[in-house]
């Protein structure tokens, strides 16, 4: 199964993010926009793996889980990789939250590293991908690099992430859809 460890975004998040990618659009922005239901915090892709590892990826994640407390990340900005004057990839980046980000992906690539797979080749961004480009022409980099800095410190809102899942990521020629193969809740602050 193709695979990946990702959170998943609450309704109010998804929604902005939707009306983000309309007003894209009607800026002229042209891209392979990623569906706003499909639009996810990717901690790591995992490639194809087998059904014992995705079992033993399930038990990695309710150990990281068991570790750690649910909590808050918010959305900012709007930027490009590589650049925004070069960009193949369009992304909504996270700006609370990313400290705590950073600490699970921790765990988690360490935990994969001892389950046999192969360490992730690049660094780790906390980002939402939103669009891909191919070949952008002159005027449409111009046009997402304009965007990106009129936008790179707007705020999309904020969430409480409560869980860690493990997705399948089935390809179609209609798109990729998204199987949740095991999801752990982290443990909720408790009110004292």
């Amino acid at each position: 199964m193709r695979a990946f460890i990702a959170l998943e975004l609450s309704h109010q998040l998804r929604e902005a993010l939707r009306k983000l990618v309309n007003d894209l659009k009607t800026r002229n922005i042209k891209g392979k926009w990623v569906p706003p239901e499909n639009i996810h915090l990717t901690l790591r892709f995992l490639g194809n793996i087998e059904e014992s590892q995705a079992e033993a990826i399930g038990h990695l994640l309710e150990d990281v889980a068991r570790g750690n407390k649910s909590f808050r990340i918010s959305l900012e900005g709007l930027g490009a990789f590589p650049y925004t004057t070069r960009p193949r990839v369009l992304w909504v980046g996270v700006k609370e939250g990313t400290h705590t980000l950073q600490k699970i992906y921790q765990i988690v690539e360490k935990g994969l590293v001892q389950l046999g797979l192969p360490p992730d080749d690049k660094p780790f961004k906390p980002h939402l991908t939103i669009a891909r480009f191919k070949y952008p022409s002159l005027e449409m980099r111009q046009r997402v690099h304009r965007t990106c800095q009129e936008m790179r410190e707007t705020k999309w809102g904020e969430m409480e992430v409560e869980s860690i899942i493990l997705f399948e990521s089935i390809l179609s020629p209609q798109g990729a859809r998204y199987r949740k193969v095991k999801e752990v809740l982290f443990h909720k602050e408790t009110p004292t």
